[in-house]
C-alpha cells in the first residue's frame, strides 16, 4: 500500500496547529523560566565633555557638592545582566547643553550588550556651580637661606622670570598675595643657578595651594652671586684746637667696625674706613656733643656695605667732667608751629629718645619734663613725612637735635597717601652757649599747638 505524504499532513490538521502552537508556549514558558528578565542598578561617573567654550567664556565650573556620578536602572535577561558591572557604562554631560547655569544633562550608554538591554529613560544630571574665571600676575620674591662660606656673603639674587601668571577660580586666586622663590646658600662660595618651585602665600601668610591652578612657570630660575667679604675698623680725624677750658676726654665711634664687600682687588687694599677731619672741628666745640655721618660716603671705590641700611654711624665726642645720657622726651611737650590751616598734626613715634650732654651733676638734677622742642611745618601737606625735631635751649645741658615721624591729615577727612620723607639736615646738637634755631614766629601762622597721640 503506497504512503500518502500529502495526505498525512493534512489529515487532522486543526489538531496539528493546535499542537505546534502549545509546543510554542511551552518553550517560551519553559526559556522564561529558565532565564527571565531582570532590573539592576548601577552607577558611573560622569565625563564633562566640551567645557572649553565655558572656559573661553571667563567662566569656570566646579561639580556641585562633589557628587560627579549617576545612578540608574538597567533591564535585562539574567544571563546578560549577570555579566555587567558600572565599569560596562559611559556616563557624559556635554556642557554645551547647559541648563540655567545651574545643571548639565547626562547621557549613559553600555559599553557591551548595547542591543540586548534597555536603561531607564529617566533624565539624568550633573549639578555644577560656575566661578567667575580670573588672571593675575605675581611678582616672585628670592630669599635665601642657610650662611655662605667664610669669607663671601651674598652680592644679588635675582629671579627669572620675575613675573608669574596665574589664572583660576576667582575665589581662590584672590586668595594669593604674594609668592617666593627660597634657595639654601649654606657653605656655598660660587655663584649659582637653581629652578626653584615658587610658594604662594596669602595675607596672613599661610601657604595657598595653587595645585588647581593655571600658572604660567611652574619653576623660576634663581641666581645667587657671591662676593668677597671683610670687616674692618672705623676711625675718626679731627682739626682744629678745643679751647682752654675744655680738656678732651674720648671721642668714640658706634658701630666701631663695618662689614665691607667687593671684588678682592679692592677689598685687600682696604684695611680701615676714616671718617676726615672736616667732619669734627675742635674749634667749634663748646662741649660734649655727638654726630651722625653716612660711613658710605667715605667708601674707597670698588666696595659698599654688606648690610646697606647700617650706613649711620654715631661719633661720640665727650669732655672731662662730662657725661651723656638717653632720655624719653614726652610727645606732649613737642609744639607744632607753622601748620597750614584745615591740617592737624600727629607724632606717630613713640616717646622721643633724645641724647642730652652735660656734668655729672647738671645731668642729676635734670628733669625730662624740662625738655621741649618744636616742629617746623612750613610747606607740608598731608601724609607722612620725617621732619628735624628742635630742642629748646636748657642751661647747663646740651642736646643733640634728632628726627621724627608726624602724620599731617585734613581736619574732618582722611590724610593722602604716603609722601615722600621730607628732607632732613644732618642731626646737629645745641647747648646753652650755641644761639639755638630761630623758632618761626607765632605771628606768621596760627598759634602752635602741642601734638596728640598717635592711634
Amino acid at each position: 500500500m503506497k504512503f500518502d505524504i500529502k495526505r498525512a499532513l493534512t489529515n487532522n490538521i486543526g489538531i496539528k496547529l493546535l499542537a505546534i502552537l502549545f509546543a510554542l508556549s511551552l518553550w517560551l514558558v519553559v526559556v522564561n523560566v529558565d532565564d527571565p528578565e531582570q532590573t539592576r542598578s548601577f552607577t558611573a561617573v560622569v565625563t564633562v565633555v566640551n567645557d572649553e567654550a565655558l572656559l573661553n567664556s571667563g567662566k569656570y565650573y566646579e561639580i556641585k557638592d562633589g557628587i560627579n556620578t549617576v545612578t540608574f536602572r538597567v533591564t535585562a535577561k539574567r544571563s546578560i545582566i549577570e555579566k555587567l558591572s558600572n565599569s560596562n557604562f559611559v556616563a557624559k554631560a556635554d556642557m554645551n547643553y547647559l541648563e540655567a547655569g545651574t545643571r548639565v544633562p547626562v547621557e549613559v550608554s553600555a559599553k557591551e550588550y548595547a542591543g540586548n538591554i534597555s536603561i531607564s529613560s529617566k533624565q539624568l544630571y550633573l549639578y555644577v556651580e560656575l566661578e567667575n574665571k580670573l588672571s593675575n600676575s605675581y611678582i616672585v620674591n628670592a630669599k635665601t637661606t642657610g650662611t655662605p662660606a667664610n669669607g663671601v656673603v651674598i652680592d644679588s639674587v635675582e629671579v627669572n622670570p620675575s613675573l608669574i601668571t596665574i589664572t583660576g577660580r576667582e575665589p581662590e586666586v584672590e586668595k594669593i598675595a604674594y609668592a617666593e622663590a627660597v634657595i639654601d646658600v649654606d657653605g656655598m662660595s660660587a655663584d649659582v643657578t637653581l629652578g626653584v618651585m615658587p610658594v604662594f602665600y596669602s595675607a596672613d601668610g599661610e601657604v595657598v595651594d595653587v595645585s588647581g591652578l593655571e600658572l604660567s612657570n611652574q619653576l623660576v630660575d634663581v641666581t645667587v652671586n657671591f662676593v668677597s667679604m671683610k670687616t674692618v675698623d672705623v676711625s675718626v680725624r679731627t682739626s682744629g684746637q678745643l679751647s682752654d677750658d675744655l680738656v678732651l676726654s674720648s671721642i668714640t665711634v658706634d658701630p666701631v667696625s663695618i662689614a665691607l664687600k667687593g671684588e678682592p682687588q679692592y677689598l685687600n687694599d682696604v684695611t680701615g674706613i676714616t671718617i676726615p677731619d672736616s667732619v669734627i672741628n675742635l674749634s667749634e666745640v663748646t662741649g660734649s656733643f655727638s654726630t651722625v655721618v653716612d660711613i658710605c660716603a667715605y667708601l674707597p671705590e670698588g666696595v659698599s656695605l654688606v648690610d646697606s641700611t647700617q650706613n649711620m654711624v654715631t661719633i661720640y665726642v665727650n669732655m672731662e667732667g662730662e657725661v651723656s645720657s638717653t632720655v624719653a622726651m614726652p610727645k606732649s611737650n613737642i609744639t607744632i608751629a607753622n601748620l597750614a590751616s584745615g591740617l592737624e598734626a600727629t607724632v606717630t613715634d613713640g616717646n622721643v629718645e633724645t641724647h642730652i650732654f652735660g656734668n655729672a651733676d647738671a645731668l642729676a638734677s635734670f628733669d625730662k619734663t624740662q625738655l621741649t622742642g618744636y616742629i617746623d611745618c612750613t610747606g607740608l601737606n598731608a601724609g607722612e613725612h620725617t621732619v628735624v625735631l628742635h630742642y629748646d635751649t636748657i642751661d647747663g645741658i646740651t642736646v643733640q637735635n634728632t628726627t621724627i615721624n608726624i602724620r599731617i591729615t585734613r581736619v574732618g577727612g582722611d590724610s593722602e597717601s604716603k609722601a615722600t620723607p621730607t628732607p632732613t639736615p644732618t642731626e646737629e646738637t645745641t647747648d646753652d652757649s650755641t644761639e639755638p634755631i630761630d623758632k618761626p614766629k607765632a605771628t606768621e601762622t596760627p598759634e602752635p599747638t602741642k601734638t596728640t597721640e598717635a592711634n
